[in-house]
Order: structure tokens, then sequence, then C-alpha cells
């Protein structure tokens, strides 16, 4: 049941899953004013910082904590003055930071802040692993038009597909996803992109440094944390970059890796549940960056060799240099694996082989004929000799047009079943 705390002057830290109604008075957290009648939703695993300047009631349920804060654990009055510098500022801002820096909320910061004063604001969210907007595996690009208590409210205007939780490895597709979605929010006033936390080693800080080259941020934010984000912070300050370092919270609390995931496979719930099972014609569609299933020249000579030497049943597509053999159950794909070698002497091909049977609860994305993606969805069945391409999604696939293989397997309750290459070659 709802409870009335009244809380006087000071500092608050709200630990979620909490909802907090103002019913008199008012406090300052987030970037925002909350007034009467307003409500702040901290989700379970966040801290936000309450500031109260005179008095205030707020009424709510909370299944987390709202206790009183030291001024030394917190930092809500020099995010304050640092929003309202960047904001002031406008343009691109970029903000990095390590995992549980405080990128997320002093983002939300930010784009308050803008609201407050009238501006147009677009928000990218650029963490494919721990994404407040859009599904994992994507990026996303959202305009709030009203303030927030966070940043899971906003609804994406547009996505990027990436296909993995992690940029290791997809450090090109994230940065391309950026640019394009970029190109999406050129007429707004502030731009602010919030990045992963993968900014300790050197590979992550080449990949960091190129993500802020091709935006070419007016302003860079660098979440101070432990210090690992330092250097990116020294590598930029000769440029004509504004780098504006941003304290962590003292008391801030890191999230487990278990919540992490947890965070993940709710929102493969959510596309899950609001998804439908669609058909797609396989001669009306392609699938991005692979060999298989793309309209190749078959080879049935082939295929009846496979099926008399080996005794598979596989569909045989030339696709200049490559010839992809596509097979529908794991026996098939192992037989096949075995005699891969004596093929590439016989075919004088690279030969890929791909197995039909582990594409089912792929994660993938869809695009229309302007290479734009038009949402996401699980593969449910693909069935070249029948002509048809299941998948379950939310969105309607009339204009889909390419089908992108992501690096991540769900099971039909949401869960992560493994991460690692699309088993499409």
């Amino acid at each position: 049941m709802p409870s009335r705390k009244h809380l006087v002057k000071g500092l608050y830290r709200a630990e979620g899953p909490a909802r907090l109604k103002v019913v008199e008075g008012g406090f300052y957290a987030l970037g925002r004013v909350f007034e009467k009648g307003d409500a702040l939703v901290v989700p379970r695993g966040i801290v936000t910082c309450i500031e109260v300047d005179a008095e205030c009631i707020v009424e709510g349920v909370i299944g987390g904590s709202l206790s009183e804060a030291r001024p030394e654990e917190e930092v809500i009055g020099v995010w304050r003055e640092l929003s309202e510098e960047v904001v002031s500022r406008g343009g691109r801002v970029v903000v990095v930071g390590e995992v549980d820096s405080g990128k997320t909320t002093f983002s939300t910061f930010l784009v308050n802040t803008a609201l407050s004063r009238g501006l147009k604001v677009a928000f990218i969210d650029a963490d494919v692993g721990q994404n407040d907007v859009g599904y994992p595996g994507t990026i996303a690009l959202a305009v709030p038009t009203a303030p927030l208590s966070w940043l899971g409210e906003l609804e994406p205007l547009a996505l990027y597909f990436v296909g993995s939780n992690t940029p290791s490895g997809c450090e090109d597709a994230v940065i391309l996803g950026l640019c394009k979605l970029l190109r999406r929010a050129e007429s707004y006033d502030v731009v602010v992109v919030n990045t992963d936390g993968w900014v300790a080693d050197r590979r992550a800080r080449m990949y960091k440094a190129r993500l802020i080259e091709a935006v070419i941020p007016d302003t860079l934010v660098v979440m101070e944390g432990t210090g690992a984000s330092e250097p990116l912070a020294r590598m930029f300050e000769t440029s004509r970059i504004q780098v504006v370092r941003a304290p962590t919270p003292p008391g801030a609390k890191g999230k487990e890796r278990e919540l992490r995931k947890m965070r993940r496979e709710l929102a493969y719930l959510d596309l899950l549940r609001k998804s439908a099972v669609r058909r797609l014609d396989v001669k009306a569609i392609r699938f991005w960056g692979v060999c298989s299933l793309n309209g190749g020249v078959r080879d049935e000579k082939l295929e009846s060799v496979l099926s008399s030497l080996l005794g598979v049943e596989a569909r045989v597509e030339v696709c200049g240099g490559v010839m992809a053999v596509i097979v529908g159950d794991e026996r098939s794909y192992r037989t096949v694996l075995d005699a891969k070698r004596e093929l590439v002497k016989l075919v004088r091909r690279e030969v890929v082989v791909t197995n039909l049977g582990r594409l089912k609860g792929l994660l993938v994305g869809l695009l229309d004929e302007e290479l734009e993606c038009v949402g996401v969805g699980v593969v449910e069945e693909v069935e070249p000799h029948k002509g048809y391409v299941k998948l379950r999604t939310p969105v309607s696939v009339d204009r889909v047009r390419l089908i992108v293989p992501g690096q991540l397997r769900i099971s039909e309750e949401g869960v992560e079943r493994e991460r690692g290459l699309p088993p499409l070659a």
C-alpha cells in the first residue's frame, strides 16, 4: 500500500524499485524539478539522489529504500552545474565512462535540463548490452518531449541493429549505426549520445576514440569512475571538443552481472510478448552479409552427389567463388563438415556450411529497401525448399527486404542461450 513520507530540507537516496509521487512541495532530481502530482520512478537496481530545498511530502510504494544521504556521498549539485553548462553549449554531446560510473543518470540530467530550457533534444542510446531504449543488440534514437524519470520511458524513433550484447567484435557496426542515427537527429538543438562501459583496455580505447572522431561532438563528458576513462579525456583535450569531467557518486551502487542479464531477458520477453509469427517469401528477401540463401545458383548435381555419398539432404548454392551447403539438422551439418576438405578439392571453391536447425531463436534485424531498420525479430523457422521464413516480430513484414543475422539466440522464455558468430555463413 502507498505510504506517505515527510521530507525536510536535505539530500535523500531512493533505491529502486520505488515510485514516489509528490503530494506537497517538491524536490529536484535527475535534472528536473518534481512538483505536486509528478512521480519519480526508480527501477530495480538504480539509485537516484533527491534534493529537497524546503519541505516535501511524497506518497508511494517503495520496494527498495528511501534514506537520508550525506552531502559527501552525492554529486547532485556538481551535476546540476555541469548539465547546465553542457546544455548551454548545445550541439552533440557524447557521454563515456566505465560500467556503473553514472553515464545513464547523467544523460538523464542532460535530457531533462535541455527540456526545461525549451530546447529540442534527441537521445541516442548506443549501449548495445544495457540499453534503456530499444532492445538488446540495437542502438536507438528517441526524441523526448516531456521530462523523464528514467530513459526507459522513451520509445525509439529509429533503430540500428548490431546483433550483439557487447560492442567487442562489432565496433564498426556500432559506429556506423550511430552515424546513421545522427543524420536523423541533425535538426535538434541538443543530441545526447550515451555509450557502453567498455573503456579499460587498448582495443576499447581505440574503439571509443574512433566513435568520438566519427561523432565530432561539441562536448565530451567523461565520467570519472575509477579513472579508466581518463586517457580518453586527455586524448581529446587538444581538439576543438570541449572535454568535461563529471564525478561519479562515491556511494554509487554497481549493477550485478545477473541483474544485467535479467534486464536483457526482460527486454527479450517484452519483444516476444508483443510479437506474432509472420511469414516471409524467401524469394523476396535476402540475408545480409552472408552467402547462404541469397539467391545463388543451385547446383543440383552436387546436391545429388552429397545425397548419394554422404547420405545427407542438402541445398547447394554457388555464389561467385563460394559454394554454400545448406542442411537442416546437426547430424548432416557434422557430416558435411567432416567432408569439407574433400569438397573444396572437388569444387575448387571456398565451401561454407549452414545448419538451418541452429537458426531457431536467432535474434535478427529487419531492413527495408532503403536499408533502414524497421524492427527486430526472432527466427522461428527457415524452409528454403518450401520457400518461406517464419519470424516472431512485433512489426509488419510487408516492407522487409533484408534480414540481418545477429549473434544472439534466445529461448521461447526469453533466456539468452548463447552468443557467438551467426549460424549463417
